[in-house]
């Protein structure tokens, strides 16, 4: 059962996504550093929600049609938020060279907001993880087993990815370059945030 979960979780994970398209996005424009604060912020969300779920706070934003769409739109506006700023980003020598400040551009913040604002997140953890709990045994050490588990296994494949996208930064370290990658990243959150203002629950 155990195994099953994480191959589940890995391949769940793998999938694209807002959360991922935005720590690629950090991590090209300006460094593995700002990838991980980024997976970071998601993991943390992701523990937040986790939470909630469990308390059983998440089911009311799931079963609240007001709850649930004040959450998306408030997601909706910001991934348009973010694609906007990267699509007018302009390269600048900072980034070039990858020494922009984490705390200047607030990734881990981004990363916390995506994720938190995506009310699908709750529903996929109350659909997900009683598939993979034991009903003869106590659910609580269950949980508290699986929970930090998933926390885990999404930070390395979000970290794996922002390692990966940081080899591909140090092929395109020209400004144009730079340019490019900020416009298609832009491109791609807002088609995030379109999918997602036609989520339903």
């Amino acid at each position: 059962m155990l195994l099953s979960f994480i191959v589940a979780t890995a391949l769940i994970t793998l999938a694209p996504g807002p959360s991922m398209l935005l720590v690629i996005a950090n991590t090209l424009r300006s460094g593995l550093g700002q990838g991980i604060y980024t997976s970071l912020g998601v993991v943390v969300a992701d523990a937040i929600l986790l939470c909630l779920t469990v308390s059983g706070l998440g089911a009311l934003v799931q079963t609240s049609a007001w709850a649930f769409n004040l959450l998306k739109w408030f997601g909706v506006a910001y991934l348009a938020y973010l694609g906007v700023r990267q699509l007018c980003s302009q390269p600048s020598a900072e980034d070039l060279s990858g020494a922009t400040e984490v705390a200047k551009q607030n990734p881990f913040k981004q990363g916390l907001g995506v994720t938190l604002l995506n009310p699908k997140i709750i529903g996929f953890f109350i659909a997900f993880f009683p598939q993979f709990l034991d009903a003869s045994a106590p659910v609580g050490p269950q949980l508290m087993t699986l929970g930090p588990l998933f926390l885990v296994i999404v930070f390395l494949i979000l970290a794996g990815y922002a390692m990966a996208a940081n080899r591909v930064r140090r092929w395109l370290a020209g400004a144009q370059a730079q340019s490019v990658l900020n416009k298609s990243s832009g491109v791609a959150l807002l088609v995030c945030g379109a999918a997602a203002g036609l989520t339903t629950r």
